[in-house]
């Protein structure tokens, strides 16, 4: 699906910077890095910018429009952020391609035919979609808007389209980090100053903080591991049923949600040994968000979140300790089967809760959460596990009540009451001395706890 705001220009999902340190310019040994001071139009520059813009050189991100201007004021376009796109990426990028399959895109194009590697590899890696199914406009300006929402996701940060316009979260979130484009609305063109300032200072960002750097002892492969099979939770309107805690907004956010999975990377050394390692992900991307949403987070983990029907590829990008990145890939499968618990288990089959006297009726009442005093633990038919108050949490999801059965008191006088609210909130008033605890789900699925009351 194809958005009508023009957020075409890169899938809204997470670029990470940490490549950033590891990525050179490979050039001939007796070629020279170019420097700010090689460009005229930066000859008045002041100091703090050129400093960026030499490290942004140094690091192989950006060069010059020509050999001595760097365009510092042009804004950038489409096709040229492709090439910086794959450069931020570490992207492969066949040099040798000449053919696009976009149809405005063409080699004998003075303007942007250069450009054809970089926006064939950047949209095989699922980084840079047309601004419709068959064209590109390679020479159209990147906004300011989409300039922060991709070093936003690339910082691991969620951002919200829902307000109007679509970028005020973006901007927001940009500003308070300081890598929004100073004194430019969302909707107004980003410069290459713009993106070399909003990169540098998003990189620095991300470093701060970066995970400390793992090696493990001869890793030798890297691989998804899984089952991505997801129901259709937003398609659907489950997400838009969503209340207390849980809104829809949390629903909604593949890092936040219980509905989403992390996507699980497995590292083996060489002797086939699994390796334990922190979260190494650094960048995610779905091919298409309409079917399953991404998220990364900022300890750097994967995840996954059914949006409707149907099965997409989602690439990512991994690197552990100070080895090359690899691009990773798996399919997933979102189904229009509605979400509901296939197991239901209760840590604490015995439960004992004291019982104590109201002040001024005399009458003995305990109360407790039924959720946390069973310790449940539910999966769902994905797969996906809640405990304790998440069930509660997400009971317009997975629909669980508690009844109570064969409540016992002492002899000799009238059997005290025990009800249950819609909360989960046990309440006992009176005679009792036992009674069964009973969670169900609206599947059918069920697990009883023996409840003893002390005095």
């Amino acid at each position: 699906m194809k958005s009508n705001k023009k957020l075409t220009l890169i899938s809204t999902t997470a670029m990470a910077f940490s490549l950033f340190a590891s990525l050179t310019l490979v050039q001939p040994a007796s070629a020279a890095v170019k420097t700010s001071a090689d460009f005229t139009d930066l000859a008045g520059s002041n100091a703090a910018l050129k400093t960026k813009i030499d490290r942004m050189i140094a690091d192989g991100i950006f060069e010059g429009v020509s050999g001595t201007t760097f365009g510092i004021s042009q804004n950038m376009t489409r096709a040229q952020f492709a090439k910086v796109a794959t450069k931020i990426y570490n992207i492969p990028v066949d040099l040798t391609l000449n053919v696009s399959s976009f149809t405005d895109v063409h080699a004998d194009d003075a303007a942007n035919g250069w450009a054809i590697p970089y926006i064939e590899a950047a949209k095989k890696a699922g980084l840079i979609d047309g601004v419709t199914d068959t064209t590109f406009q390679p020479g159209e300006s990147v906004t300011a808007a989409q300039l922060d929402t991709v070093l936003l996701k690339g910082l691991g940060k969620t951002v919200s389209m829902a307000s109007s316009p679509w970028y005020t979260d973006a901007v927001k979130q940009a500003t308070a980090l300081g890598i929004h484009p100073t004194s430019k609305a969302g909707d107004q063109a980003a410069t290459r100053e713009d993106l070399v300032v909003s990169s540098y200072g998003a990189q620095d960002a991300f470093n701060a903080q970066k995970p400390p750097v793992v090696t493990p002892s001869n890793p030798s492969n890297v691989s998804v591991v899984g089952d991505y099979r997801l129901g259709s939770v937003i398609d659907s309107g489950l997400t838009s049923s969503a209340t207390g805690t849980i809104t829809k907004t949390i629903a909604e956010d593949p890092t936040l949600s219980k509905f989403a999975k992390e996507i699980k990377i497995k590292l083996t050394n060489s002797a086939g040994e699994e390796i334990a390692t922190p979260g190494i992900v650094q960048s995610v991307v779905s091919l298409d968000p309409s079917i399953a949403k991404v998220g990364l987070t900022s300890d750097h983990r994967a995840y996954v979140l059914g949006n409707k029907p149907g099965t997409t590829d989602v690439s990512l990008i991994v690197q552990v300790g100070n080895g090359e990145a690899k691009q990773l890939h798996v399919s997933v499968t979102v189904e229009s089967t509605s979400v509901s618990v296939k197991t239901l288990t209760a840590g604490e089959t015995s439960i004992t809760e004291p019982m104590t006297m109201s002040v001024g009726d005399n009458v003995y009442k305990a109360n407790f959460d039924a959720y946390t005093a069973m310790d449940l633990t539910a999966t769902d038919n994905y797969g996906n596990k809640y405990e304790d108050l998440d069930i509660r949490n997400y009971n317009f999801a997975l629909g669980t009540l508690f009844i109570t059965n064969d409540v016992r008191g002492e002899a000799g006088s009238t059997v005290g009451s025990v009800s249950v609210d819609p909360d989960g909130t046990v309440k006992v008033t009176g005679n009792v001395t036992s009674f069964e605890l009973t969670a169900v789900s609206a599947s059918g699925v069920k697990v009883t706890s023996y409840v003893t009351l002390t005095r």
